[in-house]
């Protein structure tokens, strides 16, 4: 029987990866009957990186560039598709991993280490590039990141401004430099919210990056005054769905580089051919993620994976830490097991997710060689 594996990490937990190795080991050690092809997703949030270069048999490259606290950091890309495409994952420069819990403060956060890093493969020769954005400990609308792209952002005074959230709190114009790089970009978003408004960058996740209520309205102001100079630019407006991801880098690459916005799990099965690997002669696949919800089904990566497998006729188990609204969830996977067999503390299912993630697959394995 031909199983493909093809989670999402469970945050703070297990990564795709590790996932993948104890499903192929667990169902192997059951029967030499079932063969497991490894396929680790990811949906733009933290981990997706490792799970491409997995995935597409890519290479990491890493470089030294300014974290989000503008400390030098080494940060990693993944170059895929034998060196045309590179992934890049926002966490690595600019993640609120990178920002000790008393350091979370938007207005002094910067997304300038990904600017650096799409530069730095950019020399490298590849123009066609993805960017995740999950993870992100900024709120400055991607204005750092352009800053490293050549891109001025001025004050009332016409002096430049910080690369971080007090530039957007502060600048009145933008410069653009005398060439936009010649880029490709593609905006891989688990999440489509707005720019601006209740739902957009800065009321509904700048909280969990530090932002107090009170600065709410100076960076909403400040990124409307992003908006309108990009369109007096541009002639784009950029208030589009999910143009609001990573503290509205998203919106502006949109606007000044052209980039797409897409779903990230749609564009990363996408570059890695899933489609290709559901056709030789697939049975089963087993996706997940920490926790399953009615969220899953806007676009997370088990909803993209099974989405794509059901297009074939394949069923789809999906596996996971937590699960609520399973009714609903059913309406689009085969069958759903939670890994935690009763109440637990949070900390306790983290300490316990191997081996009892090993536990579900043994008895998924088993229930099959019965039928």
């Amino acid at each position: 029987m031909k199983i493909v594996a093809a989670p999402n990490s469970f945050k703070e937990s297990l990564s795709a990866i590790e996932i993948c190795e104890i499903i192929a080991r667990t169902l192997e050690e059951l029967s030499s009957t079932f063969e497991i092809l490894k396929f680790p997703v990811g949906d733009g949030g933290d981990g997706t990186l490792e799970a491409v270069v997995y995935s597409g048999k890519g290479i990491f490259r890493t470089f030294k560039v300014h974290g989000p606290l503008l400390t030098p950091v080494d940060a990693r890309v993944g170059i895929i598709a034998s060196g045309k495409v590179a992934f890049i994952e926002m966490a690595e420069a600019s993640g609120l991993k990178l920002v000790p819990p008393e350091k979370r403060n938007p207005l002094y956060t910067s997304t300038l280490g990904t600017g650096e890093l799409i530069k730095n493969v950019i020399e490298l020769g590849i123009r066609d590039i993805i960017l995740g954005v999950g993870g992100s400990a900024t709120v400055d609308g991607g204005i750092g990141a352009l800053f490293a792209l050549g891109f001025k952002f001025l004050d009332k005074n016409g002096q430049e401004v910080t690369p971080d959230g007090r530039g957007l709190v502060n600048f009145r114009k933008i410069v653009p430099p005398p060439e936009i790089p010649n880029v490709r970009l593609k905006i891989a978003v688990d999440v489509m919210n707005p720019f601006l408004g209740e739902q957009g960058a800065v009321r509904v996740y700048g909280p969990q990056k530090g932002l107090k209520p009170k600065y709410f309205e100076q960076f909403e102001a400040g990124l409307a005054r992003l908006r309108d100079e990009i369109m007096k630019l541009t002639g784009k407006d950029i208030d589009v769905e999910g143009a609001g991801a990573a503290g509205g880098i998203a919106g502006s690459f949109y606007g000044l580089l052209d980039a797409e916005i897409k779903s990230g799990i749609e564009l990363i099965l996408e570059i890695l051919n899933f489609d290709e690997l559901l056709q030789q002669g697939v049975d089963l696949v087993i996706t997940g993620e920490g926790k399953l919800d009615h969220q899953t089904l806007f676009g997370k990566a088990p909803y993209g994976v099974a989405s794509h497998a059901h297009k074939f006729g394949i069923p789809v188990i999906a596996i996971a830490g937590g699960v609520e609204d399973e009714d609903k969830l059913l309406e689009y996977f085969d069958s759903i097991f939670s890994i935690v067999r009763g109440p637990i503390s949070l900390k306790e299912a983290l300490k316990t997710a191997k081996d009892n993630l090993e536990k579900t697959i043994r008895a998924i394995g088993s229930l099959i060689l019965v039928i």
